[in-house]
This record gives structure tokens, sequence and C-alpha cells, in this order.
């Protein structure tokens, strides 16, 4: 009798600690399966093409980084060039094969 009053709750702190598990679990793994991936990608950018009489030619920028004339069978950072043609060049990884594709108005003549 004496001491502190006691408050009837009727479970609700039970209920309300159930309430906020299932929600916390619901928010972790609805934002961990949404699909959001945390996975670096490369952007490789096909600058130009050309022939010659030893080889033909590609000019790739690989994430910003420009590496030049580069032959049939060189590496452009991790990737491999695999097939030069005119505006398009394949290169390989160990994983995928990719076709660069020149689009058209990005090259400009200068008359004179």
């Amino acid at each position: 009798m004496y001491g502190s009053p006691k408050i009837k709750s009727f479970g609700i702190e039970k209920k309300m600690k159930k309430v906020l598990l299932i929600s916390f679990l619901l928010f972790f793994f609805t934002t961990s399966f949404a699909g959001i991936s945390t996975e670096k990608k490369d952007t490789l950018k096909l600058i130009g093409t050309s022939y010659a009489l030893n080889g033909n030619f590609a000019w790739i920028e690989l994430n910003g980084e420009d590496y030049g004339w580069n032959r049939e069978g060189e590496n452009v950072g991790k990737y491999r060039i695999v097939l030069v043609q005119m505006g398009k060049v394949i290169v390989e990884s160990n994983r995928r094969t990719i076709v660069l594709v020149m689009l058209k108005d990005t090259q400009f003549e200068n008359k004179l």
C-alpha cells in the first residue's frame, strides 16, 4: 500500500516494443535489398579511330583518364581492345564485352 502507485498499462509497452522491432526490421531489409549498387562503374568513351599501315588504332578515355592511341590487342586499364573499325571499337574484360560506338556529329573538320 505504501510506495509508488502502479500504473496499469495493459501490455502497451510490449506492443510498442514489437511494433518498433518490426518497423526497424522492415526498414533495414527494404533498404538493403532495394537494388542500390555500391559497385564502381567504369566509364569508357571512344574519342576516335584510325587506320594505319602498322595497325588499327583507337583513342579511348577510361574514367576521365586519356589513354591516347592504342592498337588492337593492347590494354586500356583492365580492358583489352579486341577489334577496331571506323567509328566502332570492341573491348573486353575478364567478365564482359563492350562495343563502343562514336556518335554522329562528335567529330568536326576545320575548314580553312
